[in-house]
C-alpha cells in the first residue's frame, strides 16, 4: 500500500511540474511574441517602410523563433 502511495505522490509531482513547466513557456512565448510584433510596428511606423515587408519579417521572425525553440523542447529528457 505504501508503494502505490508513493508512486501517485510522483505521479502528481509530476504533472504539477509538467504544468508549471508548460504554463511558463507559454508565458515566455507570448512575451517574446509579443516584443517582436511591437518591435517590427514602431520600427515599421518610425520608416514608413511598405506593409508587405512587415508582414514577412513578422511571419520569418515568429518562424525562425519556432524553428529554434521546438529543438530545445525535443532535447528536454523530462518532455
Amino acid at each position: 500500500m505504501a508503494t502505490d502511495d508513493a508512486s501517485d505522490s510522483d505521479r502528481i509531482g509530476r504533472t504539477v511540474k509538467g504544468f508549471a513547466s508548460t504554463a511558463a513557456r507559454l508565458v515566455a512565448d507570448l512575451f517574446i511574441a509579443t516584443c517582436w510584433v511591437l518591435l517590427l510596428t514602431l520600427l515599421f511606423l518610425e520608416n514608413g517602410w511598405p506593409e508587405w515587408a512587415f508582414y514577412a519579417l513578422l511571419i520569418v521572425g515568429i518562424g525562425v523563433y519556432v524553428a529554434i525553440t521546438a529543438a530545445w523542447r525535443a532535447d528536454d529528457p523530462s518532455a
